[in-house]
């Protein structure tokens, strides 16, 4: 891989955890509110929030303006967070086996018969 992309993918990685696990953390879990909290419908919600950066990205490339509030680079930041949230949630489930799962199926109950 090239050397500089490298270098600014590490880097990016490493603000996207300091802002997931420092500045939002605190400002988002704290009183007992849970990540979790956050994504009422599991994957769903993260999926949502993932679709909702999407949209904008697409939004900003497609204008020639500033943004006036998040930036470009805030909007990947974002993405890449819910994303990583995202997996976290796909993988907790998957590990609890809830059927809230999207990709699991709900086992049917045996009859007897």
């Amino acid at each position: 891989m090239n050397s500089e992309v490298e270098f600014r993918i590490r880097k990016l990685q490493e603000e996207c955890f300091d802002i997931m696990f420092g500045v939002k953390d605190h400002d988002y879990n704290s009183s007992g509110v849970d990540v979790l909290d956050y994504y009422p419908y599991g994957v769903k919600s993260a999926l949502t929030e993932i679709n909702r950066k999407v949209l904008r990205l697409m939004s900003l490339y497609g204008q020639d303006l500033k943004p006036k509030n998040e930036s470009i680079d805030d909007s990947w930041r974002d993405l890449i967070n819910y994303s990583f949230i995202g997996y976290g949630i796909t993988k907790s489930l998957e590990a609890k086996e809830m059927p809230s799962h999207p990709g699991k199926k709900k086992k049917k109950k045996k009859t007897g018969k």
